[in-house]
């Protein structure tokens, strides 16, 4: 039995690394098609191309591990059923569950590896590399000017910048608006009828200078009162934008650059914020609507219908206040707990297409890395629907986390027990007919 499952796996490891490789050379070329425009833009060197191509590997193993599984299962099948070695198999008493036993247990051991790349790996490349990224958008930002009139330029930490006409041989634009963010509550709005580019190359600042403008602002101390200050000449000094590439330290992380332990803490944290708007909003009720009509009734919209008093009404207010600030929370939560189950639910889709792999594999026969990567992206387009729907539902609140990053597997897994199934009978079915084939050819 341990010669025939090295003789499986034999046929297993092969198309699994060849797949492996060519499903993630074509998530490369992927990537280097969105970002090449980016790279011949900003002039960035193949020691960083090289680095962004590295940080990203990580999700596109990922990705591509599960899908290498789904390829190498149909094809090791697909060719142990064209050579008619599972019915011989079949017929010295192996069962096709105990031919799975080896694929299944290597599917199994890529899960768990997975499971602790997806906690200890992917968050932290996925966070260095929009580091990287980020950094590249601000290297010589004035060399995306000319291919951007018309359109708002965002490579500019803290700036948004429309310019309708660039005249790049003589450095000159017409039409500025800029959006100078800089941490304030309300940014500062600019607005010039044309303007100047210098670049200072030592420095590494970019200068715009701007003719015949007006500043609009409002007043941080008093936010009811708007400032608008026009001039002749106005300097904008951006600093950090020319060849240098300035990469900087950032505490923050989304959801994709965090483990399951970042999330949970998150979660817990935003869970407790629940707990204390909800006693809150119990205090608020008791408070101020007790006796009424409306105390016992949950929802706002009733109570704003009601005659209430002014300072029921600001209860009311506040109670709105507080209604909203848990949906932005429970929104959050959701949307952690989808990226939770989604680095377990990914790497268990290895079991799932192993058990979906196996018969239809046996089904196709032979057909080579053409039908089985044909078969492969059939079933990962559609696990992914399936998964990409789930989220979407998911972010909504309209069903659990849990349930739509999950349901893909559970739907794809059954399905796969019942094409095993089905696959046993069959196979049982012409093992009986060869057989009795072959007593008849002893009697005649």
């Amino acid at each position: 039995m341990v010669i025939l499952y090295r003789y499986i796996l034999k046929e297993y490891t092969g198309p699994f690394f060849l797949a492996l490789f060519v499903i993630t050379f074509i998530l490369v070329l992927d990537l280097l098609r969105e970002m090449s425009d980016l790279i011949l833009r900003k002039g960035i060197g193949i020691q960083i191309v090289s680095e962004v191509f590295f940080y990203n590997l990580a999700w596109m193993l990922a990705l591509s591990v599960p899908m290498a599984v789904l390829v190498a299962t149909l094809m090791a099948f697909g060719r142990l059923s064209a050579d008619n070695e599972i019915i011989a198999m079949e017929t010295s008493g192996i069962s096709l569950p105990r031919l799975i036993l080896p694929v299944l247990a290597v599917s199994i051991i890529l899960a768990v590896l997975l499971v602790v790349f997806n906690n200890a790996v992917l968050p932290e490349f996925n966070h260095r590399s929009r580091i990287l990224i980020s950094a590249i958008h601000r290297k010589k930002p004035t060399l995306s000017f000319k291919d951007k009139e018309g359109l708002f330029i965002n490579d500019i930490p803290g700036y948004s910048i429309l310019i309708k006409k660039v005249d790049q041989r003589h450095s000159k634009i017409q039409g500025i608006t800029i959006y100078q963010r800089g941490g304030r509550e309300s940014p500062l709005v600019i607005r010039a009828k044309s303007g100047q580019v210098e670049y200072y190359k030592d420095e590494d600042i970019l200068t715009l200078i701007l003719y015949d403008g007006e500043l609009h602002q409002i007043d941080e101390q008093n936010p009811d009162r708007y400032i608008r200050t026009k001039f002749k000449k106005h300097l904008v000094r951006i600093g950090e934008v020319g060849n240098k590439l300035y990469t900087q330290a950032s505490e923050y992380r989304g959801d994709r650059e965090m483990s399951t332990k970042m999330m949970q803490e998150k979660i817990a944290a935003y869970r407790q914020q629940i707990e204390s708007y909800q006693i809150e909003m119990e205090n608020i009720i008791n408070n101020h609507f007790n006796g009424h009509p409306a105390g016992k009734i949950p929802k706002l919209t009733f109570l704003s219908s009601l005659k209430l008093t002014p300072e029921q009404r600001r209860a009311l207010v506040k109670l709105r206040t507080r209604s909203q600030e848990i949906e932005i929370r429970q929104r959050n939560i959701n949307k952690y707990l989808v990226e939770v189950h989604k680095k377990y639910s990914i790497p268990a889709a290895c079991i799932v297409f192993t058990l979906v792999g196996v018969p239809l594999g046996i089904m196709a026969k032979r057909g080579g890395m053409a039908v089985g990567f044909g078969i492969s992206i059939g079933f990962f387009l559609l696990y992914w629907a399936f998964l990409i729907g789930g989220e979407e539902l998911a972010d909504r609140m309209i069903i659990p986390p849990a349930l739509a990053m999950w349901a893909p597997n559970i739907i794809i897994g059954i399905g796969g027990i019942l094409l095993i199934i089905h696959s046993v009978k069959q196979i049982t079915f012409f093992r009986w007919e060869k057989a009795k084939t072959y007593l008849r050819k002893i009697k005649h």
